[in-house]
């Protein structure tokens, strides 16, 4: 007898041994079950590079970390094979497999510049997103929009259109004003709306398909605080008043769940109110995800008692702070993750579409579905092109094979106009890819006279970016 024929005392009973064993597990320690902590992300030098998760690895022949822009074009120029770069590591799809050269960013680190009256500053591509909001509020300015995790360079999160949410605010691509890109053949291209337009408007969402992003110019703002709200609301209810809580909020998400109707949501709102000093406990929240997920996925029936535990342990939450610090939130329960980006007006109707699905096809899981929108813009190649966007995201503990779900998951996707988002899990190819970007051929265009070797395609972006 599973958990969704077994009777609701056998489900309470599951449930409060599903709590005791999280409560004995936080005592034990990270050990229990083997899901403590992964690794730590690779470097250059070691042997493989991997992302994440996990799920992404390969051995290059040569990984290197060029000291400065000079050296990553010498570099690139003396390479051989096809070229690929790494910043984070945090995406989930094979845009950084090479077994050839592999490059990491992470000594282009830092502000170059910025401008005082039109709040744009230039900075290395490999600075990562937790490292810039300090160093940009100190000269007077503020990335526009950021999502809930911050280890990303800045060039992997412009390169593959990484967002946050809010209806009238784009994703990382549209806040781009100017790329600095060095070429396969190790040359210096610059380029912005004024100079080298194509190439501008291809760069924003390169792939790395174009060559290697060394500066990227950012369209900023004046520093401003944030005051988060995050509570437990029926999902029915928090449908039934979603353009109200997309249209009076700077920010809005929710988290919905597959074996239970409550729903996460999480508002953030611009404010002058005094920083909320930090909580005195800090609850093992990335622990207590992993001994779920392993409970989950290990005892018959019980994912969906897990994610009803979840929602229990819950509490609603307030914060305030400078906006860089109120974005992030620490995510080390690792996962992998697909994600479509549709016509706002289809979302809800997709994301009730998903969930049945799921329901029904007894698949297990624990993390819920991710709902946030995301503004249009006018890069070729974002998944935001032409069209503001709802964003749904589906997770599954790194752990598990991913595949069962996400494909019985992704023709709905496909069925409501999807794109993929370009640093996530997706089956999708050039020839399916094509039609959804007006501007495909363009991209292609300029891809074609910037690396007419083809250096910079790996296997994957062969897939997903040349038809036959």
């Amino acid at each position: 007898m599973t958990g969704r024929d077994a009777g609701p005392d056998v489900r309470r009973r599951r449930l409060l041994k599903a709590g005791l064993a999280l409560a004995g597990g936080a005592a034990v320690g990270p050990g229990l079950s083997g899901c403590g902590k992964a690794s730590k992300n690779p470097v250059p030098g070691d042997a493989a590079w991997r992302n994440w998760s996990g799920s992404q690895v390969s051995a290059p022949r040569a990984w290197l970390n060029p000291r400065d822009e000079a050296e990553l074009a010498a570099q690139m120029r003396a390479a051989s094979g096809t070229l690929r770069v790494t910043g984070a590591s945090h995406s989930f799809s094979a845009l950084c497999n090479t077994d050839d050269t592999l490059f990491s960013l992470d000594h282009l680190s830092g502000v170059v510049s910025h401008d005082v009256q039109t709040l744009q500053a230039t900075v290395w591509a490999g600075t990562r997103l937790r490292d810039l909001g300090g160093p940009l509020w100190d000269r007077g300015q503020a990335l526009s929009n950021q999502g809930d995790v911050d280890p990303q360079s800045v060039g992997g999160a412009c390169g593959t259109s990484t967002h946050g949410t809010g209806i009238t605010l784009g994703s990382f691509s549209s806040m781009v004003r100017g790329v600095r890109l060095v070429t396969p053949q190790g040359e210096i291209v610059e380029a912005d709306a004024e100079h080298d337009a194509e190439v501008f408007q291809a760069a924003a969402t390169s792939l790395g398909a174009l060559g290697i992003a060394s500066q990227i110019r950012l369209q900023n703002r004046a520093p401003y605080k944030l005051h988060e709200r995050e509570f437990l609301e029926d999902l029915p209810s928090v449908l039934s008043k979603l353009d109200a809580y997309v249209r009076d909020n700077r920010h809005f998400e929710f988290w919905a769940f597959f074996e239970t109707d409550r729903a996460i949501v999480k508002l953030l709102n611009e404010t002058a109110a005094e920083d909320t000093p930090p909580p005195s406990l800090e609850l093992p929240v990335d622990h207590v995800l992993d001994l779920a997920s392993e409970i989950a996925h290990n005892v018959g029936g019980m994912d969906g008692a897990m994610q009803k535990l979840l929602t229990v342990l819950h509490t609603d939450s307030e914060r305030v702070g400078r906006a860089h610090a109120i974005f992030p939130t620490p995510r080390n329960s690792r996962f992998n993750e697909m994600e479509y980006e549709l016509p706002a007006a289809k979302g809800p109707e997709c994301l009730m579409e998903i969930l049945e699905t799921v329901r029904k096809s007894g698949i297990r899981t624990l993390f819920p579905v991710e709902y946030r929108t995301v503004a249009a813009d006018t890069c070729w190649l974002s998944p935001f092109y032409d069209r503001d966007t709802a964003s749904i995201s589906v997770h599954q503990y790194h752990k598990v094979d991913y595949r069962e779900l996400f494909d019985l998951v992704e023709p709905i996707f496909w069925k409501y106009e999807g794109r993929p988002h370009w640093g996530k899990l997706h089956r999708l190819e050039a020839r399916q890819l094509a039609p959804l970007y007006p501007r495909w051929d363009d991209f292609r265009r300029v891809r074609e006279r910037l690396d007419p070797a083809g250096r910079m395609l790996s296997a994957h972006l062969r897939r997903l970016l040349v038809t036959a």
